[in-house]
């Protein structure tokens, strides 16, 4: 089971096909009359917000606890573009399609706690290997500390949303671990690949 923190507190929400690892952001185009009036809060207050993930048309268990981080664009009709930046993972405890006295949508959320540090010392190895070998910043959305945890490591190989759900969903370190490890042997033979072919172009 996933440990969450003790209280919910009832936060709008914005259900999108989203979902993003506290750090990561996203442009967000506005032009619905209650997402409007939600950016407005969020501009005018700093209320943070709730995006629920959406599959299969369904609101699911987890999303995540995002702030308005700024305001791109915007016309006279109140049209926007804006980025929101993810906070905290949260689960989806209540839904009410209409706060009191609001437009959108909210209800009750737990956020998760921080993710755990990784302890297996190969996996480490491989993060390392990977790091030095192919992309010097993949470690860059680590916190200054000697710890890299698996939320920091999911957020380095980009994964798509459903794939950063799943994740989500697994209980067990090991499940995880064994996860993140095949993540990053498919991505070292991706990078391998393109190396061979960048060397077949230059010999031609």
């Amino acid at each position: 089971m996933l440990r969450m923190e003790s209280n919910p507190e009832i936060l709008p929400y914005f259900p999108l096909n989203i979902f993003l690892f506290p750090g990561e952001d996203i442009p967000l185009r506005i032009f619905e009359p209650r997402y409007k009036q939600l950016i407005e809060d969020a501009r005018t207050t700093g209320i943070t917000f709730a995006i629920p993930f959406v599959l299969s048309q369904e609101i699911q268990e987890f999303g995540c606890e995002v702030r308005l981080k700024e305001i791109v664009a915007e016309n006279p009709g109140g049209r926007m573009v804006v980025t929101v930046e993810s906070v905290s993972i949260v689960q989806v405890v209540s839904f009410s399609r209409q706060l009191e006295g609001k437009l959108y949508a909210g209800g009750a959320v737990k956020r998760l706690p921080e993710s755990e540090p990784i302890e297996n010392q190969e996996l480490l190895h491989q993060i390392l290997e990977y790091r030095d070998l192919f992309d010097p910043g993949f470690l860059n959305y680590c916190k200054h500390s000697p710890l890299i945890t698996h939320q920091e490591v999911v957020r380095g190989l980009n994964l798509p949303s459903e794939d950063k759900y799943r994740f989500i969903l697994m209980t067990g370190k090991n499940r995880k671990e064994e996860f993140l490890a095949g993540q990053l042997r498919y991505l070292k033979m991706i990078r391998k690949q393109e190396a061979l072919l960048g060397d077949d172009f230059g010999l031609n």
